[in-house]
């Protein structure tokens, strides 16, 4: 038999009325009740009737996720919350991937000119998709992580300077003073972010900031292991690298391990994002973890509420923590002393 709202709301212990709120303007219950109720129409497999919804208030109830691809690590744990999130609150999403050629990108171009979705939430990790959707889209829209619409657009993000800081500051405290960092793809703001706070945590702290120890990877694995190779080429190498994603530092850990060079014993890594890429290393990578379970909830509840027309948060950072794991240690100068 088919759940009904009423077993949603005998699951979340609240009324009726409370749940068919919690469900379709969730912007007027409280934090801890809407996701109650959204927990609870996820268990029992609670469904709206997306068609009939859709005739009677004149909206499609379809979203649009804009990723640029699903091999990054990085996005799966993201989408997933998005469409969860969506699901809960009677919405069905598509998911665009604007890597692809230019023939899919005029493809998502004409679905939004259509008014086949009614939001559209953003992650374009400098995919160019402001080239089809134009500079200020004209439907709600949210932006994940970065940045690419002006700043009338609303943001959920975390704070990549203190990505950046923790990183170097964990690794100092375990007496590293010769940092480099291995840096992410150039038209990405967020490792242009990084990359800035690297350099600032550097000089606050009063260790060497040298050129020669910022690398860039172009934020995947090859990039990773090429920008690996080149400082372990310098006169004077890293004691420790903060590598801008857990995919550069994963793949910078292989190059030290083909080399016979030991992790962390002789060199130390910390990445960030928090991917199980990181996760299953050898050895297990120290990561600065992103709670993008965390984003994808909130981007799609501020879109949901931008198309119904509710006022919403333009920027909303969320906090960031570091994983401590295997992949650093203190400097054996720190361990003697």
């Amino acid at each position: 038999m088919r759940p009904t709202l009423s077993d949603v709301a005998k699951l979340a212990g609240v009324s009726v009325a409370t749940a068919s709120r919690a469900l379709s303007n969730p912007d007027l219950v409280a934090d801890g009740t809407r996701r109650a109720v959204r927990d609870a129409a996820t268990s029992c497999g609670y469904k709206i009737n997306l068609v009939a919804r859709s005739l009677r208030i004149q909206r499609t109830d379809t979203l649009l996720a804009l990723v640029p691809d699903i091999d990054n690590a990085f996005y799966p744990r993201l989408i997933h919350a998005i469409e969860d999130t969506a699901l809960a609150m009677g919405y069905a999403v598509i998911i665009g991937f604007t890597a692809k050629s230019e023939k899919y990108r005029e493809a998502y171009g004409e679905l939004l000119s259509a008014g086949r979705v009614d939001g559209m939430v953003v992650m374009d990790g400098g995919s160019g998709v402001d080239r089809f959707t134009g500079p200020q889209p004209d439907l709600p829209v949210v932006q994940v992580f970065d940045r690419v619409y002006g700043p009338s657009v609303p943001l959920v993000r975390v704070d990549d300077h203190q990505v950046a800081e923790l990183a170097v500051h964990q690794l100092a405290s375990m007496g590293h003073r010769r940092i480099a960092h291995i840096a992410g793809a150039d038209e990405q703001q967020s490792a242009r972010d990084r990359r800035d706070g690297y350099r600032a945590a550097m000089q606050r702290l009063g260790l060497p900031l040298e050129d020669q120890l910022v690398k860039n990877g172009h934020g995947h694995r090859a990039g990773g292991a090429e920008a690996m190779k080149q400082l372990l080429e310098l006169p004077q190498g890293p004691t420790a690298v903060f590598c801008a994603s857990d995919s550069m530092a994963c793949a910078a850990m292989d190059v030290c391990r083909d080399r016979g060079i030991h992790v962390p014993g002789d060199i130390s890594f910390i990445g960030a994002d928090g991917t199980a890429e990181g996760m299953f290393s050898f050895p297990s990578l120290t990561t600065v973890d992103v709670p993008r379970a965390e984003a994808g909830v909130r981007a799609v509840e501020k879109l949901i509420g931008l198309i119904r027309g509710q006022a919403v948060a333009p920027d909303t950072v969320l906090p960031v923590e570091i994983k401590l794991r295997g992949s650093c240690a203190p400097t054996r100068t720190a361990v003697a002393a």
